[in-house]
């Protein structure tokens, strides 16, 4: 069970939210109330009651700061913005812009600065404290709905009516227009990954990822089929939003996967904000909570440690965006490990213990394939074991193709090298003109499918068996793989997997040598790697690299 950090119930709706300093900063559109309420002290809720244009793009006439307790507002008559310091319920300074009503208004997460859309189009950026202007970042052809600065200062985004969107760049000096392609009017934005992404929400459910250095569209995905009216962001990889229903979802921002759908289910919200690991919620009943991602991380290890192995699975499934923390990382180590040791047992003869443990992972979803599989490769053990003991590999050996865990019997090994061995034997007979004896040791195994084409190969071709064993002790990664490629019995001589293990370790010391700067032994890497068809792209990627810081210092060097 989550507890929430705080459970409030409030006289007003919240309709957009801030938490800042343990209080929770607020409007209620219908009746025109801005309020500050102490998450510790809820009776002592401050109130300030302000007139604004009822229309249905209401939500950008007013402003709330992220980190000071300030306030703005456009005024009824829409000439004015307001900035309020609510604190002291006083005004802080207020703003007109020339020839345009004003339209939209953003203070920034500093609170030193606003944003003033106008009618006109025309994007104006004040000083807060000085009144002063200073620039007009954005021009559109149309009202400007409403606009947003990143909390590093370098952009200023701006939504158009027009679907028109304006990002201006402080480190090039110039505004840029991103080419969405929206299929309805955006409504809201969030900076995240230290501003170097911007993520758009419109009014038909989709979502838009804008890189803000190249100022191009990296994805669009529909992630809800209604409204979306709110996004934020968390961890640098999933994007909340909230839908027009009420809903709160989830989707990763890189793949546009829908992660979850409805997020804390047993309610509906009419706002809500992501601060400091913390999500606060403010429900359509005039509630306002908080709960802490780490109490979900917390709840999570509770369920591992407990060994409720079905509920800590049921728990990631409900809340998916857990899935890359470190306790869900340590569920599916102990999934695998179990797997290993049921694996162990069954070829201990030890099948009940096996199952048992199997059994535990039977009645969870995203496991139950697997696990009834494995069960039922368990339950296959007895029936080989008594084919070969009554000397039926014929019949044994295709039923442990189709079964992996059979293949890890000490029976099927050793089958298998027997069946190595005669190969070299059958290849030695054939170089001497013995093809006849070759054929009468290899009956036994033309009696079964998948040796059949083995045999043909060696019997046809024993000079290329050499080939390749040749291959395979001195290491020729390139006469290998082109052996493989043209015949299927490279894979049965002895240390083939030897060599196809090779590869990781090539991986893994390519990447440390990467990292130290030993371009010699990355090019080494390179060319082994190039033969693993697994490494093909990595190794491009690389030999790229390398070949660029190559470059680089020998450029420098001759500088010098």
């Amino acid at each position: 069970m989550i507890d929430p950090v705080f459970n409030i119930k409030n006289e007003f709706n919240a309709d957009t939210i801030n938490f800042y300093n343990n209080s929770i900063f607020a409007f209620d559109f219908k009746e025109e109330i801005f309020w500050i309420s102490d998450t510790l002290d809820n009776n002592s809720a401050k109130k300030i009651a302000i007139n604004i244009v009822k229309d249905s793009f209401n939500t950008y006439k007013i402003s709330i700061c992220k980190t000071l307790p300030i306030f703005a507002y456009v005024n009824i008559d829409q000439t004015n913005a307001i900035v309020v310091d609510t604190q002291r319920s006083k005004v802080i300074n207020s703003f007109k812009i020339q020839d345009s009503k004003i339209e939209s208004i953003s203070l920034s997460e500093k609170g030193d600065t606003i944003l003033i859309g106008g009618k006109n189009g025309v994007l104006s950026r004040w000083g807060i404290y000085s009144g002063k202007l200073i620039d007009m970042p954005n021009k559109h052809k149309d009202s400007i709905l409403f606009a947003k600065e990143s909390f590093d200062k370098r952009f200023v985004l701006s939504i158009g009516y027009d679907r028109s969107v304006l990002l201006f760049d402080k480190f090039k000096d110039k505004s840029f227009m991103i080419n969405c392609d929206a299929n309805a009017t955006i409504r809201s934005a969030v900076f995240f990954d230290h501003c170097k992404f911007l993520a758009l929400g419109d009014m038909s459910g989709y979502i838009y990822i804008i890189d803000t250095d190249t100022k191009l569209m990296l994805n669009k995905f529909q992630a809800t089929a209604a409204r979306i009216i709110e996004i934020c962001y968390y961890k640098n990889s999933y994007i909340f939003y909230l839908n027009a229903n009420g809903v709160i979802g989830i989707a990763d921002f890189a793949s546009g996967e829908r992660v979850l759908d409805s997020f804390m289910s047993s309610k509906r919200y009419r706002a809500f904000t992501i601060e400091d690991n913390c999500i606060i919620l403010s429900t359509q009943d005039k509630m306002i909570c908080s709960y802490s991602f780490d109490s979900f991380i917390d709840y999570g290890i509770s369920l591992i440690n407990d060994d409720n192995i079905i509920g800590a699975y049921k728990f990631v499934q409900d809340n998916q965006f857990l899935k890359y923390e470190d306790f869900y990382l340590r569920l599916e180590a102990k999934f695998q490990a179990d797997l290993l040791e049921a694996k162990a047992l069954a070829c201990s003869n030890k099948h009940q213990l096996a199952i048992d443990i199997l059994n535990k992972y039977s009645h969870i979803p995203s496991k139950n394939k697997d696990v009834l599989n494995i069960i039922s490769n368990i339950n296959t053990i007895n029936e080989f074991q008594e084919l070969m003991n009554n000397n039926m590999a014929v019949r044994a050996i295709p039923i442990a193709e189709k079964n992996p865990i059979l293949c890890e019997l000490k029976s099927y090994i050793d089958f298998e090298n027997r069946f190595k061995k005669v190969l070299i034997i059958a290849k030695e007979l054939t170089k001497k003109g013995k093809k006849s004896d070759a054929d009468t040791i290899m009956m036994q195994y033309k009696k079964i499918p998948s040796k059949i084409r083995i045999i043909q190969e060696v019997i046809s071709n024993p000079h290329k068996v050499d080939e390749a064993i040749e291959a395979i002790r001195h290491k020729d990664y390139k006469t290998y793989f082109k052996l493989k490629k043209d015949f299927k019995f490279v894979d049965s001589l002895q240390d083939s997997k030897v060599i196809e293990n090779d590869g990781e370790a090539y991986y893994y010391e390519l990447l440390d040598s990467f990292y130290s700067m030993d371009l010699e032994n990355c090019k080494k890497c390179i060319e082994v790697l190039k033969n693993f068809k697994q490494y093909k792209e990595f190794v491009m990627e690389m030999e790229f690299k390398v070949y660029e810081i190559a470059n680089i210092l020998e450029n420098d060097t001759k500088l010098l």
